[in-house]
């Protein structure tokens, strides 16, 4: 087990509950609710030595892996590449609020067609994916809120704009980083109940997660950077991001997780879920770029960026539409926006300022848009 070796003050510790979960200037009730968010959240444990000896004896061992078994963005060489579409100044002090946004139906049929493929807004970054007759879906949350517990932390304004019941079945479950908005323990449960063979691929040490939450060992794909996975007639490759991971309220659990974004190859296509992550000093992404380039569709996060700091690790919608044209993307969707307010940005600031990136730039509206909760679009054309 972890020995958790680093305690917050309790200014620290009030400093995180506000911005994690938006309590606001209320120490002592979000002390309280921080314990139990620990009770319940802070079980993070080492890697079973099957997978260590599988990822972990490697000498030497990765740049991007530390010797206590973290991990770390090493594209740090020079300053991270900071954006914002508005001077902080102007950005609101209040947390971004949540409403409710539409939810569309329509197109159903591209399910029942084995020959089209298609791509269902769930919301936030949650898709269904129909790739032929494959079924696959994204960082799944269907949840109120993306929490340990069921009372508090950032709450869905939008229903999702798709049941779990109502999908076609579910092949692959697509993981990018352990964070509680990515990684749903109840949507995984559900998903895992109901398509009892479905697989998951995830990051190194998140499988151990799974496994605590019934999924069996044989289900799961648990890859590095830059490791490949053969899924049927798929190729899964896992890709970097920079990010970080974190589950629990003690330091010990930053980062002992791996993040990144996957790139789907089957036929000549090739598509990839960035997953979430900042643009860092933008070589991760140089060199996912000349190794996949150009790419059929993306799946880019453009929400959580105001005010400037949180670029850091959130890219913009202008930093987005720059990896649409850095990857040669022939097709993008936004995603990570309109479900939960968890940075300051207004609700619909992102697709607002990826429009006005999408002018800057010179990019059609067709080529990089962004979908309603519950559209289904057809993609891979």
């Amino acid at each position: 087990m972890i020995t958790f070796n680093k305690f917050f003050t309790a200014q620290q510790i009030h400093f995180l509950v506000r911005e994690r979960f938006g309590l606001g200037k209320f120490l002592f009730p979000s002390l309280f609710l921080l314990f139990l968010t620990c009770i319940f959240a802070c079980s993070a444990t080492e890697p079973s030595s099957e997978v260590q000896n599988l990822h972990y004896q490697k000498d030497p061992l990765p740049a991007h892996h530390l010797p206590d078994g973290h991990f770390r963005n090493t594209d740090t060489l020079t300053p991270p590449i900071r954006d914002t579409m508005e001077v902080d100044s102007l950005v609101s002090t209040e947390r971004t609020e949540v409403y409710r946004l539409p939810i569309v139906r329509g197109n159903e049929f591209l399910w029942a067609d084995s020959t089209k493929s298609s791509a269902t807004w769930i919301g936030h970054s949650t898709f269904y994916i129909r790739w032929n007759s494959t079924g696959i879906i994204t960082d799944p949350i269907f949840s109120d809120r993306s929490s340990p517990v069921w009372f508090f932390g950032p709450k869905r304004g939008t229903p999702p704009g798709r049941a779990l019941d109502s999908l076609p079945p579910i092949d692959l479950v697509l993981i990018s980083h352990s964070h509680y908005d990515h990684l749903d323990k109840n949507s995984i449960k559900d998903i895992h109940k109901k398509y009892p063979r479905a697989v998951f691929a995830v990051p190194l040490k998140v499988a151990e997660l799974l496994e605590d939450w019934g999924i069996p060992k044989g289900r799961i794909i648990e890859r590095d950077w830059w490791e490949t996975a053969p899924f049927r007639i798929f190729t899964l490759t896992f890709v970097p991001t920079h990010h970080t991971s974190r589950r629990g309220a003690f330091q010990s659990s930053r980062d002992i997780s791996l993040w990144g974004g996957w790139v789907l190859e089957k036929s000549g296509k090739k598509l990839w879920f960035m997953g979430d992550g900042g643009m860092g000093d933008g070589s991760y992404y140089k060199e996912i770029a000349a190794k996949f380039a150009p790419l059929d569709f993306c799946f880019l996060p453009i929400g959580s960026y105001k005010p400037s700091r949180y670029t850091r690790v959130h890219i913009s919608p202008r930093q987005a539409a720059q990896l649409h044209l850095l990857m040669q993307c022939k097709e993008s969707v936004g995603m990570h926006w309109g479900a939960f307010g968890m940075t300051y940005e207004k609700l619909e600031d992102p697709p607002k300022d990826l429009a006005r990136a999408r002018m800057e730039l010179h990019i059609p509206e067709k080529d990089f848009h962004v979908m309603q909760h519950g559209e289904i679009m057809e993609i891979l054309k």
